[in-house]
């Protein structure tokens, strides 16, 4: 019996993908560990024993562990020879110490495929790097239709500009640049060309300035100002929810750093605040739509789009490229309405509101849509799915799984 090992203890969000995978896994008859990081000392005692029958690999989300040594200066992942296994939930720059001190035997999986090219561009050291889109997770339990569902529009999501401020470093080092110059215009240029990656604008506007850097040191950089994502995330978040609070559409909002907005004390708009994630799932079960924005992913998807979708909601979202390739999601005059969801533009938010409104006012046409929409998830964009493609084309890959095993430590 093949054997897997898993990290949690973080995050709520990331452990619920764990024990969706590791489900899954044991299913196709894999034996799993979980390593608790909040629980060091006794999840040492354990994998000391489970490592004494061999491992295929260490599963973890967000470099939870990615990093770890028992010995001074030596990862565990090279000293046990166990490939290392990191999906990134988040932009990769994110991340620019744990990745520039991977493991040699890492696997380093993203949920956006230009993600994965920022990877392959500026992580060389990583010998493995690869494409996994989110995955979504379906509760037990009967679900509402649409017309007996009490929420209208349910969004979940914090405004990450209440902590980005706490994010910037000291940029008085940068002596040969603008540095301010550089964040204002590129925040701008985002703006305004919200379909271009913001590695993308930042590298165009540093040439600008006649400034070329290598790649390592470009990669330093991209991860000391990447707080300009969070400021251009925030604007639209910011934008799509206040046009659709002061349209009058009646919003569910959870989430950390709304309390501030100017709008959240309308009569349409209930603000939760934080809650788990596992609560926000059960409560995608009595709304009619689930909103989703993305966090900046131009080539991905959230996992708020599928666990909509496997709630029995609409999702509306915003595009990326890869949505609009996987997704049925615009409605064309000239056929039958096949939407699987909604999306839309983040540069036409202003005309969200109308849409949402004719939508609120159809339930048979919501609940078609949603019904598609359930079974294109149910079909292709679980966790099920997901580990089931880590396992045919990573676990099961005879040539990858013998290089990593195979590296010199």
């Amino acid at each position: 019996m093949k054997r897997l090992l898993f990290f949690v203890g973080v995050y709520d969000t990331l452990d619920l993908f764990i024990y969706e995978l590791k489900r899954e896994f044991e299913h196709l008859e894999y034996e799993t560990m979980i390593f608790d990081v909040r629980e060091m000392g006794e999840s040492l005692k354990k994998l000391v024993q489970f490592i004494e029958q061999p491992v295929e690999a260490a599963i973890t989300f967000n470099n939870l562990g990615f990093n770890m040594e028992l010995h001074p200066g030596k990862n565990i992942w090279e000293e046990l020879h166990i490939p290392c296994i990191n999906i990134l939930m988040d932009h990769p720059f994110c991340y620019h110490t744990a990745l520039a001190a991977a493991p040699r035997n890492a696997v380093v999986l993203c949920t956006d495929r230009n993600h994965m090219n920022y990877v392959s561009r500026f992580y060389p050291n990583i010998p493995i790097v690869g494409y996994l889109p989110h995955g979504g997770k379906e509760t037990g339990g009967a679900k509402p239709p649409i017309k007996e569902r009490n929420i209208d529009v349910l969004y979940a999501g914090g405004l990450s500009s209440s902590f980005a401020e706490k994010m910037i470093p000291d940029l008085s080092k940068y002596s040969d640049i603008n540095v301010k110059k550089v964040c204002e215009t590129t925040y701008q240029r985002l703006i305004e060309y919200p379909h271009r990656t913001t590695e993308e604008v930042l590298e165009e506007v540093l040439l600008e300035q006649g400034i070329q850097y290598e790649d390592t040191k470009l990669a330093e950089v991209i991860a000391d100002l990447h707080f300009i994502d969070l400021y251009a995330v925030s604007y639209f978040r910011e934008k799509t929810i206040r046009i659709l609070a002061e349209s009058g559409i009646e919003i569910m909002l959870y989430g950390a750093g709304w309390e501030n907005c100017s709008w959240i004390n309308r009569p349409n708009v209930s603000y939760g605040g934080r809650v788990s994630a596992e609560e926000i799932v059960e409560k995608m079960k009595d709304a009619k739509i689930v909103l989703s924005t993305m966090t900046w992913f131009k080539d991905g998807t959230h996992d708020r789009v599928f666990n909509g979708m496997l709630q029995g909601a609409v999702t509306v979202s915003d595009t990326s490229v890869y949505m609009k390739e996987e997704f049925c999601g615009f409605l064309h005059s000239d056929q039958i309405d096949e939407r699987e969801l909604v999306m839309f533009e983040l540069p036409e938010i202003s005309s969200l509101p109308a849409q949402m409104k004719e939508l609120l006012k159809d339930d048979l046409l919501l609940q078609d849509i949603a019904d598609r929409g359930y079974r294109k998830a149910k079909e292709n964009h679980t966790w099920q799915n997901r580990a089931k493609e880590l396992k045919t084309d990573i676990l099961d890959n005879q040539e990858i799984m013998n290089y990593l095993h195979q590296l010199p430590c």
